[in-house]
Formats: C-alpha cells, sequence, structure tokens
C-alpha cells in the first residue's frame, strides 16, 4: 500500500477521516489510536494533514452518505473493520528465524484476523507460510522475511481492491432505476491523465497506458462525431491530419508481441525470472521500435540519461522513462493460496463474499495483474464507444493545493500531458462556429444592405448573399443543409 506514496502526499483519505472522525467507542472496537503517525501504511508520504480537507467532517459526510444509499449497520460495519484491519496489517512486523520468517508481534497480528473475523491460528501462518501443489504433491514452505512482507502488503492492496470494487457495485445497486420506465442515464469516469514522477514504474506504466487509450478513443470519437456532423450537413469532409497513437496503444498491448505480453512471458516461464531478464527481452523484441528506447538500443548521447535498468516510451504527449525494478513482482502480484484460504472462511459477509471459496478451488492460474488491466481496460472502450462522452479537462493550478495560485510551469505541463493541444488541433482542423440559417441572418442582416432590414428570400440564400457581401472566401465558410 507504501510503495507509490511520495513526499507530501499521504494514503487513500478514508484511512484518516476514520481516525479523525470516528468517535471512542469505534476507534476502541477497531482497537486503533487516532493518530496516523502511530500506523506504516498511513505515515509513508510524511504528510498526512491537507489544508483544504477536514478529515473529522468528511467522516460524517461518509457515514451519512452511506445511510442515505441505504447501507445497513451490518455493511457499514464491515466498511470501518476492512479499513481498521488494513491500517493494523501494516504494523505487522517480521523477523528472521535461520533464513524463514517469523510473526514479531502476533498479539496485532490476531487483531488483524479478529477484524476480518477468521481463524487467527490459520491468518498468522497464512503470513509466514505458502502451500505449493506440483505434480499432486502437496509442500507447505517457509516465507523469507522479503516473501513475508511481499505477502503482507501484497494482500493489503488486495483486501482494499475487493473491497473498492465491492463498494462500487454496492452504490450502483442503490442508485439503479427501479422503475420499468426508460431513464437517462450518466456515468462519470475519472482519471487525472498522464503521470511523470522522478521514478515510474508499474503503476505508472499502467496509467499512462490507460490514457493513450482514453486519447486514442477521444481522437476516434471527435473525428467520428465531425464527419457525420459534415456528413449530415453535406459538407465535403476533408481529412485531418493528427497522430494516431494506435502505434503506442499496439507496442503495449499486442497480443504476443507487446509489453504486457512479453512481460506476462516473463512472469510465467519457469527458471532465473527477474527484472533485468525482462528488460533483456524487451530489448530483443521491441528495441528498434520508433517509440521504444533502452539502454541497449540507444546511442551514446541517449545513454547518458538511461540507466541500465530503465526504459523509456514517446507516449503521445511527451516520453516517459520507466524504472523497471519491480515490474516482475508488481505484475505478479498474487496473493498466496494460503491467505485467501484463511479469508474464504471469514464470518464476515463483506470478506466471505469477495474471497469466494470458488476462487481457490478452481486450478487456474489467475491472469496477471497487467493482463487484467488490459482487459478491464478493453471492456471500459467498449462501453465509451457505444456511448456520447462529454470531457472535463481539470488542471491543478499548483503544488500548495491552494486557491488564488498559478504556477505557470505547472500548468504548461499539465497542458502538455493532458494532449490538451492535440484535442485542439483537432477541433480547430473543422468550422469551430457553427450557427443555423435562422440565427446567422437575424443575428448579421444589418452587415448587408440587400439583407437588412428584412430579407425576404429563402434562409439559405440570404445567408449566402450575406457571406458574399462580407467578401468571404470559400475556404471560410460551408452552408449546410
Amino acid at each position: 500500500m507504501d510503495c507509490c506514496i511520495f513526499t507530501g502526499e499521504r494514503n487513500f483519505h478514508i484511512f484518516y477521516d476514520l481516525l479523525a472522525g470516528g468517535d471512542g467507542a469505534l476507534l476502541n472496537r477497531l482497537e486503533l489510536e487516532p493518530n496516523p503517525m502511530d500506523y506504516h501504511y498511513l505515515s509513508q508520504g510524511d504528510s498526512y494533514r491537507v489544508t483544504t480537507r477536514n478529515d473529522q467532517q468528511d467522516f460524517k459526510e461518509v457515514v451519512q452518505g452511506l445511510t442515505t444509499l441505504g447501507f445497513t449497520d451490518s455493511e457499514t460495519a464491515s466498511l470501518w473493520s476492512v479499513v481498521a484491519a488494513i491500517t493494523h496489517l501494516g504494523n505487522v512486523n517480521f523477523q528472521d528465524q535461520s533464513g524463514h520468517s517469523a510473526i514479531i508481534n502476533t498479539e496485532l497480528a490476531t487483531t488483524v484476523a479478529k477484524l476480518f473475523q477468521c481463524s487467527p491460528e490459520k491468518f498468522a501462518k497464512s503470513l509466514t507460510h505458502r502451500t505449493l501443489e506440483a505434480r499432486g504433491d502437496v509442500v507447505c514452505t517457509q516465507l523469507s522475511m522479503e516473501q513475508a512482507y511481499y505477502g503482507r502488503d501484497a494482500l493489503a492492496k488486495a483486501v482494499y481492491e475487493r473491497v473498492f470494487l465491492w463498494l462500487v457495485q454496492r452504490l450502483n445497486s442503490s442508485l439503479e432505476n427501479k422503475s420499468r420506465s426508460r431513464k437517462n442515464l450518466m456515468g462519470l469516469l475519472d482519471i487525472y491523465g498522464f503521470e511523470i514522477f522522478q521514478k515510474n514504474s508499474f503503476e505508472q506504466f499502467c496509467i499512462n497506458y490507460c490514457n493513450e487509450k482514453l486519447q486514442q478513443l477521444f481522437i476516434e470519437l471527435t473525428l467520428k462525431q465531425e464527419q457525420e456532423e459534415y456528413q449530415k450537413e453535406g459538407i465535403e469532409w476533408e481529412p485531418v491530419e493528427y497522430f494516431n497513437n494506435k502505434v503506442i496503444c499496439d507496442l503495449v498491448e499486442e497480443k504476443h508481441k507487446g509489453i504486457i505480453a512479453i512481460l506476462d512471458d516473463e512472469c510465467l516461464r519457469p527458471g532465473d525470472v527477474s527484472d533485468d531478464t525482462f528488460l533483456d527481452k524487451l530489448s530483443k523484441s521491441v528495441g528498434n521500435h520508433p517509440h521504444f528506447v533502452c539502454h541497449e538500443t540507444t546511442d551514446y548521447e541517449g545513454r547518458k540519461e538511461l540507466a541500465r535498468n530503465e526504459f523509456k516510451l514517446k507516449h503521445y504527449a511527451g516520453d516517459v522513462l520507466y524504472t523497471v525494478n519491480g515490474f516482475v513482482d508488481k505484475n505478479n502480484d498474487l496473493l498466496f493460496r494460503d491467505v485467501k484460504e484463511a479469508l474464504t472462511s471469514s464470518s464476515d459477509e463483506l470478506i466471505a463474499g469477495i474471497f469466494p471459496l470458488q476462487e481457490i478451488q478452481s486450478k487456474k492460474r489467475p491472469p496477471t495483474a497487467g493482463t487484467q488491466f488490459k482487459q478491464s481496460l478493453g471492456e471500459l472502450m467498449i462501453t465509451l464507444m457505444s456511448k456520447e462522452p462529454s470531457y472535463v479537462r481539470c488542471i491543478k493550478p499548483n503544488e500548495f493545493k491552494r486557491d488564488g495560485i498559478f504556477d505557470e510551469n505547472i500548468i504548461k505541463h499539465q497542458v502538455k500531458y493532458l494532449g490538451l493541444m492535440e484535442n485542439l488541433r483537432v477541433r480547430r482542423a473543422g468550422f469551430c462556429y457553427r450557427r443555423g440559417f435562422d440565427f446567422f441572418l437575424e443575428r448579421y442582416k444589418s452587415l448587408c444592405p440587400a439583407t437588412w432590414p428584412k430579407w425576404k428570400g429563402s434562409l439559405k440564400e440570404g445567408v449566402s448573399r450575406l457571406c458574399e457581401h462580407l467578401k468571404f472566401t470559400p475556404d471560410q465558410y460551408k452552408l449546410g443543409k
């Protein structure tokens, strides 16, 4: 949960809201202290206070919102138990015992198990042991300390992700139209845009891939809408020149050949697998692609800015350097089977629901994180293509989260990486001012003696006469139907 928290940032707001807004009885039940700095997952960014937010008030509003949407007391209690369990889980620590891991604070592991409402013994063992099946034999092995910490963090992220998805489904169910009459639907897709940090890893790779797909969709829909409107009005459509970023999307997602497919192959193959072997395979497979650069394939000047553990993608909005460290582990990011078994036996309906028994009964290997993201993004694209999307581009004016301050460099950076100039070029390639004949003639008839004070012919002829009088050239305007 803490791998992507940078200095000056903090974890998800709900953790801090609960600590600040929960009353004594609730915090006592969850065995929580109100100071976020007491918890590993909440103190990684060295800044848990946000001047523009009131965590205590936000918690009250969340509680009120859950009540308004029809959440039961049991569901709400389960949500707070999960948030508390994740908060505590980050403080479960391990020590090395002859190359194997052992829990230092077993009482805290018991607290987490109690909040998950599962067997404390089974849960504690799942944090330090892993059961493997090979050719019909079942072998239980102890985890190294590094593996134990990896498994702990993977569990925290998985639980939060699954509860978040459950919450979205539960909200949609509450808001669903229950009547048989047809209703209009408005959906919201909230995404920041390109992420570029000093060190960009697997998370930024996925987010930026998503933005490439959204940009591709935006261009397609924009041009499609333009073309349909021109055809409707009987105006000749002139091709618009723009950068088609399909070549970058294919570089990432192409079956068997794209970066995600190469990463999956590396994660699933037997033998010695590491981030270095993945980068080496990338270099050999896509090293000649015009939008891919790594240390092995670039020239002397390029190697000055590229470390041996980095590769560069030339995105539509600009170049981004990715550090390959962690790609293999984060793509695998699989929960150990033992942890799943511990949680499937939970007596809490929410936990048991997001960790169904069928999941551990299935012998099929679950898809990697990259493949899941790619599939989810593909489904999103299908949904968006079937709708009529509108776009609201939000610009962060400064790094201080304060109003009235506009940092020109920060704004220019966002304008570039949100692809706004690209979008504007597509729009400006056509006729940006469009009005019906009646409105246009009534508004501007005073500019031409023939149309003032009253034009007696057809509206289209009147507009044509007005434009001729103003000496508009044919490329400056077109008359539709």
